[in-house]
């Protein structure tokens, strides 16, 4: 049956609903005996609606949908439960109903711009579709609650009467909701907030209901389980110092592990690489003594031990003579392991450091991409596949196919800017893959048999190997309270480019290069026509969250933390002006607290008004935006000018990351004889920055 008809039966439902109401609970009276001279396309179309093809599995009079076979190549964490949906389970709710939902559910999967009516209503029949996980989820937790609903009338009016008297939904009334709120099971969310949306939209009265359903403000009710609703989505960021540490720890361990295997020349982020080697890292490559020969003999002797044959392991790796037999075989597991050991190496160890190098990869992949969980676990990075170029830009392109439905939106969707560390962590991670013998960034520590078929991770795998990781990098206390999500990286990445937006400094070097990078490629065409600024990009990665108006949208958290930098009486400032900034902010506070307000509703009040949009100074700039140049100023990096210096500039703790990179990164080199014709200026440049930090209160290795 094709979409058309399809559609044709479900929004002819109206018209047929007393006969299907009759028909699954007659009666014995006068209107029975009329039921029986019913004309004969009721009886079609009973027919028809029963027997229509929900899908390649389910038919509409089927207790379960199940839509596994419409999806072949949904992501593993989606694949089976998620992709059906048991009618059965709601035992209170009446046969009649059900079908109700059922009609309402098939409607918003064919083509859910119905239930957003237009002005020309001819319109509402272009087609848009929703996936049916998506819908699962949306239709599990509302009806859940009319089960609920259907319980509570049971208890009044007994389960016999309520079956038989109560045939449709909208003669549940008002008074069961709240009785229903406190015995609903579920926590109360957005998914049940969707629901009665369609539920109570005109196309559900128009082609289901025929008058409109009781109208209750759900948020009104009070429910046994909610939501905390004061964690702010700010939360579901990391914070700035550990975003800084992962990504720049993540980033040495991945340039440091290719150029200790010899793919120094290969390497794209060479900064990251010059980083590391004038940095006071300890190189972990170097601990584990991994080079080029000690990475393959350990990808043999990982295979071997699986009884992968010899040819299999020639294959993969480059043997040296040690590893093979007088048969020129490449050894048993067991030998390999023992051979390794006779030249130093502990296999327990090259593992953990593997392990580490993934982990790094992973981290990166995700941070600096944007992915969604789903989308991040069907990354395949063997041979580096993933990797194509459009308009001069690296990109990974998704191995994910969609439904023949779905329409690609491009950057985002099906294809993510890969900035050169990420070039360089899917480059690491090939060779991880072949330890793995699994394609997938993202998959088990352990090598997969012969026999076996390479899975990739879900959402908890992902959280599991996180947690690990920044239990490794930043101590189990710190992992514990950041309560680490796979949606965090995004949300990172998202905030942290609102924050840049509204004036804070860039944490990451990394980040500058994800937009110059995005901007090449949308500006060439692929995805917008004009080159994108940080917060335009921060609005396509999370579409749900910048609205203006909303008190947790990520973009509001960047605008509060603008604000509480740049305007709290309490702050340290530093600058020409800042003396007479911070007198006017303690005057301007004062005010405001002497008739009642609190200093956080003042903040609240100032990102309302739009004050997060404010020009804190040239020396404080690091986006390469067009400002008027002045040459008095003095010059110093990426930071354009130096506030010690300036007489108009008010800089805060929180460019203090910046100004401890120069004189970090110029100490380093101050007695390096590349550096020694131009020693002066290093010097220079080392006592501008400490004279900022010293001002700011920083605390500085001299």
């Amino acid at each position: 049956m094709d979409y058309e008809k399809k559609l044709d039966v479900l929004t002819a439902f109206a018209k047929h609903r007393f006969y299907v109401l009759e028909a699954l609970n007659p009666i014995t009276d006068q209107r029975n005996e009329c039921l029986q001279h019913k004309h004969t396309f009721d009886i079609e179309y009973m027919t028809s609606l029963m027997d229509k093809p929900i899908s390649t599995l389910s038919k509409f009079s089927d207790s379960v949908w199940n839509f596994n076979k419409d999806y072949p190549n949904a992501a593993r964490n989606v694949q089976g439960a998620k992709l059906r949906i048991n009618f059965s389970k709601y035992t209170a709710i009446p046969a009649f109903v059900l079908i109700e939902m059922k009609i309402i559910f098939e409607l918003a999967l064919l083509n859910s711009s119905i239930f957003k009516l237009q002005k020309n209503e001819g319109k509402s029949r272009s087609k848009k579709t929703l996936k049916a996980n998506s819908l699962i989820a949306t239709f599990e937790s509302g009806l859940t609650f009319i089960n609920e609903l259907f319980k509570q009338a049971s208890h009044e009016l007994g389960y016999e009467f309520v079956q038989k008297k109560i045939r449709t939904l909208c003669d549940i009334t008002p008074e069961l909701y709240p009785i229903a709120a406190k015995n609903y099971d579920r926590v109360k969310s957005t998914d049940l907030d969707r629901f009665f949306k369609y539920l109570r939209s005109p196309a559900s009265v128009k082609y289901v209901f025929e008058k409109p359903i009781a109208h209750v403000e759900l948020d009104s009710l009070k429910w046994k389980r909610v939501a905390n609703v004061d964690k702010e989505k700010k939360d579901q960021v990391l914070p700035d110092l550990v975003f800084e540490s992962l990504s720049k720890t993540a980033s040495f361990i991945v340039v440091d592990f290719l150029d200790a295997i010899g793919d120094g020349e290969k390497i794209s982020d060479v900064n990251s690489l010059k980083r590391f080697n004038t940095s006071e890292y300890l190189s972990w490559a170097s601990q584990e003594r991994v080079t080029h020969e000690a990475l393959h003999g350990y990808i043999a002797m990982r295979l071997r031990t699986k009884n992968y044959s010899s040819n299999f392991v020639m294959n993969v790796i480059e043997p040296y003579d040690w590893m093979l037999n007088k048969d020129s075989n490449v050894m048993a597991g067991a030998t390999l392991r023992e051979k390794l050991r006779e030249r130093g190496y502990k296999a327990d160890n090259l593992r953990k450091y593997v392990n580490l190098v993934a982990y790094a990869c992973t981290y990166l992949v995700g941070q600096y991409t944007g992915m969604r969980p789903s989308e991040l676990s069907e990354v395949r990075v063997q041979d580096c596949s993933c990797l194509v170029q459009s308009d001069g830009v690296w990109l990974i392109e998704s191995t994910v196919k969609k439904h023949k439905d779905e329409i690609s939106t491009g950057l985002f969707d099906d294809r993510w800017v890969a900035i050169p560390i990420v070039q360089d962590a899917i480059l690491a991670a090939s060779y991880i893959s072949k330890i793995k013998a699994s394609p997938y960034l993202l998959s088990n520590v352990d090598t997969v048999k012969p026999s076996s078929f390479p899975q990739p991770m879900t959402s908890k795998g992902i959280t599991y190997q996180m947690n690990i990781f920044i239990s490794q990098l930043l101590g189990e206390k710190t992992a514990k309270e950041l309560k680490f999500n796979p949606y965090m990286l995004r949300h990172t990445l998202t905030y942290q480019l609102f924050k840049a937006e509204v004036g804070l400094p860039l944490i990451s070097f990394q980040l500058k290069h994800f937009v110059d990078s995005v901007s090449n490629y949308t500006s060439a065409g692929s995805t917008s026509l004009v080159t994108l600024g940080y917060g335009d990009i921060g609005e396509m990665l999370s579409k749900d969250g910048n609205r203006k108006g909303d008190k947790k949208s990520l973009r509001r958290a960047a605008e509060l933390e603008a604000i509480k930098t740049a305007h709290n009486p309490n702050g340290t400032y530093y600058g020409g002006k800042a003396n007479e900034h911070k007198k006017r902010l303690i005057k301007t506070f004062s005010g405001y607290m002497a008739e009642g307000y609190t200093e956080e509703e003042v903040y609240e009040a100032m990102v309302d008004q739009g004050v997060a949009i404010v020009y804190m100074g040239q020396g404080i700039c690091y986006g390469n935006r067009a400002e008027e140049y002045d040459s008095s100023l003095p010059c110093i990096g990426s930071l354009r000018c130096n506030p010690a210096r300036c007489k108009q500039a008010v800089v805060t703790t929180k460019h203090a990351p910046k100004w401890r990179e120069v004189y970090t990164l110029n100490k380093l080199n101050l007695n390096k004889p590349e550096y020694s014709h131009n020693r002066e200026q290093v010097l220079a440049a080392m006592n501008e920055a400490r004279i900022v930090l010293e001002n700011l209160g920083e605390e500085i290795e001299l």
